[in-house]
């Protein structure tokens, strides 16, 4: 599937690498059109819930109230977050969950998904993270601003139309964010390509210590410009808990990245198979990806190891309607099991409860 750059908001809680080329500059790029900005009428898809299981899920849809699927939702007319807000209010003034929290999935043609993941109380385990940091180390050859304003300046140009709003663009990093594609951002590469090795230590320092979620979160999506795949996996696999869902989701989606088309594994499997636990959509697609990559890798070999410690995420995610966890979930078991069992969950059930008996 292809990423959802900029579009999968977590709006109410307690965004696969291209190639790596050259960008296009010059007279070519800079002639190219500028779109009109992109409409605001959306279609929502489809509402569900994830994470409980102590409340059935009937009762879950019927307390949050959102529209029906095939809605036409126009976000510049209606105040969506506070719709969102309200449907919240009615979910937790009736069940005490440890966490509740909406994320909302935009994909090409204006498409809309809801997700509620929630939380149980007696499983906050699942949120078990890493104290929030403290520190305020330098900023390597001011690195992680160049990055911050390289994000805004793309943002921008999205919201006027002269960017593409989906898709991972081309860059010559291991992940690519949106790309350099345009007048305003072509000349700003070159400085992360020739100063990220030079200061991967100063970096991995700001991802571990900083006491702010965007700078750690800047860092990380910085050192994907460090090509050594082994280092770089060892260096921040440990910010798979850490307190931000922004910084989890983009340590998970470089771990991914890290691991993919590589014959041998090189991201470590038993974070990413905690990270399926943790509370939000993010966490558990970015997860669900990296696991993806590592048993494209090796298979089978370790599919007791899957099953027993994550398998039960793995048949929630395949039974969902929303691409972002049915997707890898699915794939992730097609290797296992050796056969595709589609969207029925109650088959990968009885394929798992199959394999754990053998």
């Amino acid at each position: 599937m292809k990423r959802l750059t900029a579009s999968l908001s977590l709006l109410i809680a307690c965004a696969t690498p291209a190639p790596s080329v050259a960008p296009e500059s010059g007279p070519a790029l800079a002639a190219r059109s500028t779109p009109a900005p992109p409409s605001t009428v959306f279609t929502l898809l489809s509402v569900e819930v994830f994470g409980s299981r102590k409340v059935p899920k009937e009762q879950l849809l019927e307390a949050i109230g959102l529209p029906a699927a095939g809605s036409q939702l126009d976000k510049a007319r209606m105040d969506f977050g506070g719709v969102l807000q309200e449907s919240k209010k009615r979910v937790t003034e009736r069940w005490p969950f440890a966490l509740c929290a909406y994320s909302v999935a935009e994909y090409p043609g204006n498409l809309m998904r809801v997700t509620v993941n929630l939380v149980d109380q007696g499983d906050e385990w699942r949120m078990t993270f890493l104290p929030p940091p403290q520190g305020s180390p330098p900023d390597p050859s001011g690195l992680v601003d160049a990055w911050v304003s390289y994000l805004k300046k793309l943002q921008e140009l999205r919201q006027a139309g002269a960017f593409p709003t989906f898709g991972v663009g081309t860059c010559q990093a291991i992940v690519c964010h949106g790309g350099f594609e345009h007048p305003e951002l072509a000349h700003r590469e070159q400085a992360f390509v020739v100063g990220v090795p030079s200061h991967f230590d100063a970096l991995v320092r700001v991802l571990r210590e900083d006491r702010d979620d965007i700078r750690r979160m800047s860092a990380a999506m910085l050192l994907s410009y460090h090509g050594a795949r082994e280092e770089l996996a060892e260096a921040i696999s440990l910010s798979v808990k850490d307190s931000s869902a922004g910084v989890r989701n983009e340590i998970l989606r470089l771990l991914g990245a890290v691991q993919k088309d590589q014959k041998q594994v090189i991201s470590p499997l038993e974070p990413i198979l905690d990270a399926l636990w943790f509370p939000l959509s993010t966490d558990r697609n970015k997860a669900g990806w990296a696991l993806v990559q590592i048993v494209e890798s090796e298979g089978t070999v370790r599919r007791k190891q899957i099953l027993d410690t994550s398998g039960e995420m793995l048949m929630q995610m395949a039974g969902m309607e929303q691409p972002i966890d049915h997707e890898p979930a699915r794939k992730v078991l097609t290797i296992l099991a050796g056969r595709d069992l589609g969207a029925d969950e109650a088959a990968w059930r009885r394929w798992m409860t199959e394999t754990s008996a053998q």
